[in-house]
């Protein structure tokens, strides 16, 4: 039915479904305790699949009938989560276990885990499936796991308490949101390094890359606004202002809109990437 935005609402256990096209609720569905983490779209299946950290498990949602239709069990409070482009699978960070545990969507359970960091938060995977990206938030870094044997390929020092993070659209780059440093870490996949890191807005909490532009939006939770980052140049070229508490983000490529959900406004702000405003 064309483009849809799926928005865990922490506070009413839910998932609110916007049609991006009429920028209309379509639906709400209900789901576990407070959700956080979702993944949706293509290399999800034909499910989306929601993180609730306070009911340690996901809960799956049938979009076509708008309800949630099974229960994962997961451990301790389930946050990042992310889907596998190229196996049934799903990666979910469990913030206090120091794992990452892997889902086989066909079984619907947990077949296995990986060990991590300290306080896993935000995931990425490469567009191809070859490496997943965990932020340790309490340690640090970034680690990059070889898929599908879940083996540690590198631990990438990046500012401080890392949590959201984001791949290019070609794999060749993450970018890390430092909450507690205000900053944006740049790290080479190739090299396994940082190569740069860029000052933005009051604790940066999520990111998502423009390929078209390259640039990067990063939601600057405590600051009210989003801001925006030339990915080449590595620098910050503006702020611009959304709702209080900015928090998750996403990118329409067929709408070309940026998407920001403001968690204390209870509102989705769309922004304009050539106007660079609400």
């Amino acid at each position: 039915g064309g483009p849809r935005a799926y928005v865990t609402t922490q506070g009413d256990d839910s998932v609110t479904v916007i049609d991006l096209v009429t920028r209309e609720v379509v639906a709400t569905v209900a789901v576990g305790k407070h959700p956080a983490g979702i993944a949706a779209g293509l290399d999800a299946g034909p499910y989306a699949y929601v993180a609730n950290p306070d009911g340690n498990a996901l809960s799956v949602i049938d979009p076509a009938a708008a309800r949630t239709v099974a229960t994962i069990a997961t451990g301790p409070s389930p946050l990042g989560i992310v889907a596998d482009p190229a196996r049934p699978r799903l990666y979910v960070a469990n913030w206090f276990d120091r794992r990452v545990e892997v889902v086989d969507r066909d079984a619907a359970a947990v077949s296995g885990h990986f060990a991590v960091g300290n306080v896993p938060a935000g995931l990425a995977i490469a567009p191809g499936g070859e490496w997943l990206a965990v932020a340790n938030r309490d340690d640090d870094e970034l680690q990059l796991i070889g898929l599908p044997d879940g083996k540690t390929l590198a631990r990438v020092q990046v500012g401080h308490a890392p949590f959201g993070v984001t791949v290019s659209d070609d794999g060749r780059l993450l970018f890390t949101a430092n909450v507690q440093s205000d900053d944006v870490s740049i790290v080479d996949v190739a090299t396994q390094r940082e190569i740069a890191r860029v000052k933005v807005g009051d604790a940066p909490y999520a990111s998502i890359h423009d390929a078209r532009r390259n640039l990067l939006f990063v939601t600057n939770q405590q600051g009210g606004t989003v801001s925006v980052v030339d990915a080449g140049a590595a620098r910050e070229l503006l702020r611009i202002p959304v709702g209080d508490y900015p928090e998750g983000i996403d990118y329409s490529p067929s709408l070309d809109r940026v998407y920001v959900a403001s968690w204390f406004d209870n509102a989705l702000y769309v922004i304009d990437p050539d106007a660079l405003k609400v």
